[in-house]
């Protein structure tokens, strides 16, 4: 079979493997649909790794069930998208939905090779049914890349009434303002990037600001939310000047939730930030299990998630693939398997 080695240094490779077997609760799983996630980048521009390469990392992926050992929860046959990390199921996280921080996910089986291939093996619990008129392009953007927002949206309970400030316009970005839109919220998106910023206007910002053309950004913020300020901000860009921008930004009593993921922080004003202005803060590392039906469900009311995709390759394609997402000249880059 075909699958993607990731050699760092802006390198990757297709070569062939033996394709995997089951064991145990461990299945193997053809891949039908591959997205590529910017989490990737730590691999894709990494040191070089030839002399002890790595898989692929790719963990947004759709299939379908082809050979089974002994698992209980999944067929031959089944159509599912596969979550991130396969959850022990016994911990007191797991047993509440809350898989993302299962306190033994590191020591749970593990896919191999990884979803950029034509085929992998993960434990069973790690496959969620993927409904049949929801296609499997749309189900692999469903748990990362629209899951991880879609949670933090929820526990912010954004709505019609609120205004949002969602900084970075990346995939997960631009997710969060495909969600909000569809419930109606008033919406301004900020980045430097100007084909991100177009594809947000094309996907329905009320307002696009990028920060390089603006003498006082936090101004025209508060200018573009009006006299009732921002309610809501959902940083996504992992940019600690724009963290601190969003909790400049919101209006007293503001929510924000923290998606973007980086190993600096803001910097944080604790008596005007939190004890003045009593603002709420979240942070939101992926999906829930459940989320996964549920965002089904509004892709069939209409969640416009197909404009998340702007190109997609063959497998043979991969290194023009990773070139093209990390250009900056792309939103989600897909990867078929089978073309």
């Amino acid at each position: 079979m075909k699958t993607v080695q990731m050699l760092g240094n802006r390198k990757v490779r297709v070569l062939d493997v033996p394709e995997p077997e089951p064991k145990d609760e461990r299945v193997v799983v053809k891949i039908m649909s591959s997205a590529l996630c910017g989490s990737e980048s730590h691999t894709y521009h990494g040191p070089n790794t030839v002399e002890a390469p790595r898989y692929n990392a790719g963990h947004e992926g759709t299939g379908i069930v082809c050979k089974v050992d002994r698992s209980s929860v999944v067929r031959e046959g089944d159509r599912v998208a596969l979550y991130a990390g396969t959850p022990c199921g016994q911990c007191r996280y797991c047993l509440a939905g809350h898989w993302v921080l299962c306190e033994r996910r590191d020591s749970a089986p593990q896919r191999f090779p990884g979803n950029h291939s034509q085929y992998v093996t993960v434990g069973d619990r790690a496959c969620l049914p993927l409904a049949d008129d929801v296609s499997f392009e749309i189900g692999s953007l469903l748990g990362d890349v629209l899951g991880t927002p879609f949670r933090a949206i929820k526990r912010l309970n954004v709505n019609a009434f609120d205004t949002v400030l969602i900084t970075g316009q990346g995939p997960i970005g631009l997710s969060a303002l495909l969600l909000c839109k569809f419930l109606n919220a008033f919406v301004i998106v900020l980045d430097i990037n100007e084909y991100r910023l177009n594809h947000a206007r094309k996907c329905g910002a009320d307002v696009c600001v990028n920060p390089v053309e603006e003498t006082d950004v936090l101004a025209r913020l508060q200018e573009a939310a009006g006299p009732e300020g921002i309610d809501v901000a959902l940083d996504c860009s992992a940019n600690p000047d724009a963290q601190t921008l969003c909790l400049d930004a919101l209006r007293r009593g503001g929510r924000m939730a923290f998606i973007g993921v980086t190993d600096q922080g803001p910097r944080i004003n604790t008596i005007e930030h939190f004890t003045k202005k009593e603002l709420e803060l979240i942070g939101t590392w992926y999906s829930r299990p459940g989320d996964h039906r549920e965002l089904e469900t509004l892709v069939r009311r209409g969640l416009q998630a197909s404009e998340l995709i702007t190109h997609g390759f063959g497998i043979d394609a991969a290194p023009e693939a990773f070139d093209t997402f990390f250009g900056g000249s792309a939103m989600k880059v897909m990867l078929d398997p089978w073309n």
